[in-house]
């Protein structure tokens, strides 16, 4: 390993039982990164908004025409709502963070950003020494959604230095482990890739069991509950015949890639933004994965298939083998003492497009 990069879920709880974090449960520790519980604290706003550099967010609530939001109410589809993390932050001098939505919260279509004090960009704690109040900014796009102080929708990762692999260490880890793998479980080397920048493409899945295509309604979904809704609810089935179908602009599409996906215990890796030259549409909303993923208790795995949360901003034909997202590996700190597949996870049996762990499984 590097010596710096993402912190693993033994020096997060290091910062919590120090002080840097307080107001934070072990239940919200994960392998590599902290879960973001709501406050009690929530508004209805006018629009989206982010701080300029120094201000403060509470500060600019009559910039954006909050009014107080109940949470006995489910937040309206359209409608931008700002939300209190809990917790107070104080981060040592070397560490700054970057969050994203959680998994289960990209795959209902959330619309989902992390905003703090005195940070002027999305999702981001840094400056030396950061401190301050955490919020989200959220808004349901397709369908209503009911909220409960205590609920994560945001996880935080937390670095001490850059820690993006290098082509050399790259190659060197598909050759170790793997990172890719074929959809018959085949382990993929450098040659058998495509790279942009820092970065894997990866390309979609497009067969017999496509994906799911939201439906939009009415009907609200309580993310408090596991195991509950049925899909049809919600989403219709995708299957395709012919290698090929067309995405509707401003749909919202869940749908997975070819590649399985291995993230070693000693790396963790993030989905990024798809290059427009690529495509016109957002590949996914939650974006990390943890280490561990893919990988197995002992490394008997041979990767899985990453979901994605697929809205294009035109209409858009896509075949099996397009490309559909990038994928950037980091090295962890350390290894953390207990990774993705060895956890009590939701995710660990995917293998094909997977819906949000509040539907009853489907296929």
């Amino acid at each position: 390993m590097s010596g710096i990069g993402v912190l693993p879920k033994q020096t997060l709880r290091e910062l919590c039982t120090s002080g840097h974090i307080t107001g934070i449960e072990e239940n919200y520790l994960n392998p590599a990164s902290v879960d973001l519980p709501l406050a009690d604290e929530a508004y209805r706003l006018e629009s989206i908004f982010l701080p300029l550099r120094g201000e403060k967010v509470r500060d600019l609530l009559p910039l954006v025409g909050a009014t107080p939001h109940n949470f006995d109410n489910p937040l309206e589809v359209g409608v931008p709502y700002l939300i209190r993390v809990a917790g107070k932050w104080k981060l040592p001098s070397v560490v700054y963070g970057y969050a994203n939505p959680k998994s289960s919260t990209g795959r209902n279509g959330f619309f989902c950003r992390t905003v703090a004090d005195k940070v002027d960009m999305y999702e981001a704690l840094i400056g030396p020494g950061w401190t301050g109040e955490t919020w989200v900014l959220a808004r349901p796009d397709y369908f209503p959604v009911l909220l409960t102080p205590g609920l994560a929708v945001s996880q935080m990762r937390f670095f001490d230095g850059k820690s993006f692999l290098d082509d050399l260490h790259t190659e060197l880890a598909m050759e170790r482990t793997g990172l890719l793998f074929s959809e018959d479980g085949k382990k993929m080397s450098l040659q058998d890739t495509r790279r942009h920048a820092d970065s894997f493409l990866l390309t979609l899945h497009v067969g017999e069991v496509t994906g799911w295509e939201c439906r939009g309604t009415r009907k609200i979904l309580d993310m408090s509950r596991s195991n509950f809704y049925e899909p049809d609810d919600f989403f219709k089935p995708i299957s395709v015949t012919n290698g090929k179908y067309i995405l509707r602009k401003g749909g919202f599409y869940i749908l997975t890639t070819r590649e399985r996906i291995m993230v070693p215990p000693y790396l963790s890796a993030e989905l990024r933004a798809i290059d427009p030259r690529l495509g016109e549409f957002r590949s996914h909303a939650a974006g990390y994965i943890d280490p561990g993923w893919g990988y197995g208790k002992n490394g008997e795995e041979c990767g899985r298939p990453i979901t994605l949360e697929v809205i294009p901003q035109e209409d858009m034909l896509v075949r099996d083998g397009q490309t559909v997202a990038r994928i950037r590996y980091e090295y962890m700190k350390e290894i953390p003492e207990i990774v993705y597949d060895a956890a009590a996870s939701n995710y660990t049996d995917q293998r094909v497009a997977q819906l949000s762990k509040h539907f009853k499984r489907a296929i």
